[in-house]
């Protein structure tokens, strides 16, 4: 049975799209804020961060399952950042969201969303970045390959406990062992075609135009994140015209798992201010 929120977009892929409920779910002319998740995740990672987010009183929040993640479908199309670039631009414009949007985007995403930044500023209020990841030096692409072909042959469960314990802190291993039992439950239903076109995909990513983003940036990093480093931080704010960052206490690379209250009070600040 296909799940009633799969969505036909404006440039005609089905996605998983999930508007989430509140005063404001209906409402088009609410400020719209979309959040995008990471490889191998899906809308889920944000649930923990809504339920403690005041946002839903003020703002529509729109989440969606990138293709072959989730409950979308695999769309059988090459997947890229650009590819998925042009869905966010799709899922905007069929949720029909009025004026600049505010985009929130985990890990990969946050490549997708500069990359968006850099195409399409016209659409865009704010952008937080949550762990965000950059085009990967030959090492990086070697393990993205590698792990498009472990996933093929083996399936996500040759994978998924592994991901939970090198990508959480030391505080989270030692102190919420359900926040690593939850990364496991949010990798491991995701298709294995799925996820190994999106490690294709970030295995060939380049980096945006740098010089073309203007939106205002926030880059959340997380205390012992080694996807996204302190270098990384530092780069992007170096780079990005209007970033600035924060780091978050006992937090690897699962930011809305491991922390969620303290992500949800990140955002909310972050779209409530000037």
């Amino acid at each position: 049975m296909t799940d009633a929120k799969i969505t036909s977009l404006k440039n005609g892929k089905k996605l998983f799209v999930d508007i989430y409920d509140g005063p404001h779910a209906e409402s088009t002319d609410a400020p719209t804020i979309v959040f995008l998740h990471g490889l191998g995740s899906n809308t889920s990672f944000y649930q923990a961060p809504f339920l403690a987010s005041s946002l839903p009183t003020s703002h529509r929040l729109v989440r969606y399952d990138f293709d072959g993640h989730g409950l979308s479908p695999v769309s059988g199309e090459t997947v890229s950042i650009d590819s998925l670039v042009e869905d966010l631009k799709s899922v905007i414009e069929t949720v029909g969201a009025k004026g600049k949007v505010g985009v929130v985007a985990h890990s990969m995403s946050g490549l997708v969303a500069l990359t968006f930044a850099s195409k399409y500023p016209e659409l865009l209020d704010k952008l937080l970045l949550i762990g965000p990841v950059k085009s990967m030096p030959e090492a990086g692409v070697k393990v993205m390959q590698g792990r498009a072909a472990t996933v093929r042959s083996s399936g996500l469960s040759a994978i998924a406990s592994q991901i939970a314990n090198t990508a959480t802190s030391s505080y989270t291993k030692k102190n919420s062992p359900l926040s690593l039992a939850i990364i496991r439950a949010l990798v491991l239903p995701t298709p294995a075609e799925g996820y190994a076109r999106a490690c294709e995909a970030l295995a060939g990513a380049k980096d945006p135009d740098w010089t073309k983003i203007e939106v205002k940036t926030l880059v959340v990093g997380g205390e012992e994140d080694y996807m996204c480093s302190p270098e990384l931080v530092k780069f992007l704010t170096d780079n990005v015209k209007n970033a600035s960052s924060v780091e978050m206490k006992d937090v690897g690379h699962w930011h809305a798992v491991e922390q969620p209250v303290e992500l949800a009070k990140v955002i909310d600040e972050w779209f409530t201010s000037a």
